[in-house]
C-alpha cells in the first residue's frame, strides 16, 4: 500500500506528523525558563543568607505586585489549584510585561526564579512582579527576595 503513495507525499505527512505532535507549550520555551519545583523547606537562596517575606496574594488570575531588590526570587503556593504558574516583570510604563518564566505549583510547592537583576528598573531600583494563571479557582501565594 505504501509504495502507491508517492515518497514526497509520504515525507509531508511524516512532517506534518511530527510537528502537530509537539505540544503547544513547546514553542514557547524559547520565550522563558521552565522553573524546577521544590518544597518550600528546601527552597534555599542561591547565596549566603535568607530569604525574606515580601508578602503574600490572593487571586483568581493575577497575583498583586510584588517587589524584589534583584537576585532571586521565590513563588510559593500557600493554597488553591495545582497548575503552571507564570511570574511576570509588571512594566507599568506602557512596555509589555515580561515572562520572566513559569513553573507547576501544588499547595506547598515553590519556585525559586533565579538571577533576576536584569529585571530592575525604574527610580526604586526594584523589579515589580505578580503570578498570572490561566485556570480558574482561587490561590494564595507568598512572595519572598
Amino acid at each position: 500500500m505504501f509504495k502507491m503513495i508517492p515518497k514526497k507525499i509520504r515525507t509531508l505527512s511524516l512532517a506534518l506528523a511530527c510537528v502537530l505532535a509537539l505540544p503547544y507549550g513547546s514553542a514557547m520555551a524559547a520565550e522563558s525558563a521552565a522553573i524546577p519545583t521544590v518544597e518550600k523547606s528546601q527552597a534555599a537562596p542561591a547565596g549566603a543568607g535568607e530569604w525574606d517575606y515580601v508578602g503574600s496574594s490572593t487571586f483568581t488570575y493575577s497575583s498583586a505586585v510584588a517587589k524584589s531588590a534583584g537576585g532571586d526570587f521565590l513563588v510559593c503556593l500557600e493554597s488553591g489549584p495545582s497548575g503552571y504558574y507564570n511570574l511576570y516583570e509588571d512594566d507599568p510604563d506602557g512596555n509589555a510585561d515580561e515572562r520572566v518564566g513559569y513553573v507547576y505549583l501544588y499547595a506547598g510547592a515553590c519556585g525559586a526564579f533565579r538571577s533576576i537583576g536584569g529585571f530592575v528598573d525604574g527610580d526604586n531600583n526594584r523589579a515589580e512582579f505578580y503570578v498570572y494563571k490561566a485556570f480558574g479557582g482561587t490561590a494564595t501565594v507568598s512572595f519572598y527576595d
